[in-house]
């Protein structure tokens, strides 16, 4: 198909933009360890998109209202930032040139991350993305993180953009079910959890890279 009309596109961050979802698990099944909950840790994938209200709320469902939740995320949060000051944010390849084949394109960009304000923040400043996006929508600003598709709802709000004319870029089911039922065109670029028929038949697209996610929308946006 070619000629898409496209209005925006509104990017996931950990696991999308960052290579961070693994750091993070690492830091759940260390951490969960050293508090006596080591099973936390094998529970991550079903965190991946949820602010921290919803995660709370999933904690105590698995766990009980004994979990130290409190404690566990303020652990955990502050290993990772101070290894992301050590060592940088890890970025995905491709991550610089999709942005900037977009905004030659004059393609509006927002992101819609799960993860607090002054650490999204804190990264863009870091990796040096934040100018390339519009509006930044982040887990502190919704009632309910992904799947429920409010996030997404207000990322192409920001933008002005109609939703049915807007990409949004996702490496989890959570994220991809928020942002279908935003009435956004998906494209996946799969991270720590693996595609499956239920999502495949939900997607607009399926890239292994953001190069390919590119590569995808060049011929679309009837460019050579």
């Amino acid at each position: 198909m070619s000629g898409l009309s496209l209005q925006g596109v509104v990017f996931d961050v950990d696991g999308v933009l960052f290579d961070t979802e693994r750091l993070t698990n690492q830091t759940w099944l260390a951490v969960g360890t050293e508090m006596g909950w080591p099973q936390i840790g094998e529970h991550y994938l079903e965190f991946v998109g949820q602010n921290r209200t919803d995660a709370f709320q999933r904690m105590t469902d698995l766990f009980g209202p004994e979990f130290p939740r409190e404690e566990f995320m303020r652990r955990c949060s502050g290993q990772n930032q101070a290894r992301m000051e050590r060592e940088g944010v890890p970025m995905k390849p491709g991550v610089v040139e999709l942005l900037d084949f977009l905004k030659d394109q004059k393609i509006p960009m927002a992101l819609a991350t799960s993860t607090g304000r002054e650490r999204t923040l804190r990264r863009m400043e870091m990796t040096g993305l934040g100018p390339y996006f519009s509006a930044i929508i982040t887990g502190d600003q919704v009632v309910h993180s992904k799947p429920d598709p409010e996030i997404y709802q207000l990322a192409c709000r920001a933008l002005g953009t109609d939703p049915a004319q807007t990409i949004a870029i996702e490496d989890s089911r959570n994220g991809i079910l928020s942002a279908h039922t935003a009435g956004m065109k998906v494209i996946m670029v799969p991270d720590m959890i693996p595609p499956t028929p239920e999502l495949d038949a939900l997607l607009f697209q399926r890239c292994a890279s953001l190069l390919e996610v590119r590569d995808f929308l060049s011929p679309q946006l009837n460019l050579e």
